[in-house]
């Protein structure tokens, strides 16, 4: 398997998501891909981000992130002297302190030892910020921050299905964590030719135990309410047709890469769900077998035509738009179920 491109930069692949833009319209799923409209940066992306992290690669994690708890400059001239010291080039620490008040401060009368000595009140009262005007390749967390992924971690350790599918890695078994795959899928085209179309995922984790032919696929998730999670979020945010997704993938990676029978294996689909507040409650939800049938049927549907698109070239509206005679029908399976 071959991996040239980093999971998010290549824009060539269809992932979960870009079937997710195509479902909201062709030419927004033409538009995502060239890159003419950026995501969103939520806290909440974010958060989750750093969590699957922390679980997943804890080592990876600390290349990452810092924690550095800050005092943030009250008036423009202090975050200027800071700004001011922390772009310095200056190698003399005195001379830079010095240099960075004058810089930020109109000063009328004052002798150069009263002016270091209040640089230096300056940047003893904000050197942590400085420190953080310094940090160009870490997110920069807090204490609370940790405490609270601490507490997120002891919570599954202490829950006994979850503990089992993300800690205890048996020396039997293959295991793998933020798993990216690069693989192909083949469909049938109205002329009665295969076709393939290159397909991408990263995937939290999965399992397999070779010995006793058992694949488990773990997919963790952060939720405001683990509560309402398998009747509201599973549902809003379509997860099935993501776990479906990669299914696809990880058979794609048996048959290809590891050689071996896929269909001797059992399979098993469980979400970790995270409550992202709180008391950061922890469930396991395992998926049925029928939910993830339903989604491929789906998956297999929407490649279909995202295929069709790609060979004719056409974005402004769906297939049926083309085919048809401009209308769309609404009958009760178009029905909001969410």
């Amino acid at each position: 398997m071959e991996i040239n491109i980093p999971y998010y930069e290549d824009n060539t692949r269809i992932s979960n998501s870009s079937l997710g833009w195509f479902k909201i319209s062709p030419k927004y799923f033409y538009e995502k891909l060239k890159g003419n409209i950026k995501d969103e940066e939520i806290a909440a992306f974010k958060k989750g981000s750093m969590i699957h992290m922390y679980l997943l690669q804890e080592d990876e994690f600390w290349n990452n992130y810092v924690i550095l708890d800050y005092e943030i400059p009250k008036s423009k001239e202090q975050r200027l002297f800071c700004e001011l010291y922390s772009n310095s080039i200056e190698l003399d620490h005195n001379l830079r302190l010095s240099k960075a008040f004058l810089g930020a401060y109109t000063i009328k009368s004052m002798s150069e030892n009263k002016i270091l000595s209040e640089a230096l009140k300056l940047y003893n009262k904000y050197t942590d910020y400085i420190k953080y005007l310094n940090i160009q390749d870490k997110i920069v967390i807090s204490w609370n921050d940790l405490a609270q992924l601490k507490t997120i971690k002891q919570n599954i350790l202490n829950h006994k299905k979850a503990k089992t599918l993300l800690f205890n890695d048996s020396p039997d078994c293959e295991t793998h964590n933020e798993f990216h795959i690069n693989w192909v899928f083949r469909i049938l085209t109205d002329t009665n030719t295969n076709t393939t179309i290159d397909c991408k995922s990263l995937i939290d984790r999965f399992i397999i135990d070779h010995k006793n032919k058992v694949i488990k696929l773990i997919d963790i998730k952060t939720t405001v309410s683990t509560a309402t999670f398998n009747t509201d979020s599973f549902w809003k945010y379509e997860y099935g047709r993501q776990l479906a997704f990669y299914w696809l993938a990880i058979e794609w990676y048996f048959n290809e890469e590891l050689k071996l029978d896929f269909t001797i294996y059992k399979k098993e689909t469980y979400i970790l769900a995270i409550q992202n507040n709180g008391l950061f409650t922890i469930k396991v939800f395992r998926i049925a077998t029928e939910i993830l049938n339903d989604y491929k049927q789906e998956i297999t549907e929407l490649l279909t035509d995202i295929n069709w698109h790609k060979l004719n070239n056409l974005w402004e509206h769906n297939r049926a738009y083309y085919e048809g005679d401009g209308s769309e029908l609404i009958t009760n399976d178009t029905k909001r179920t969410n």
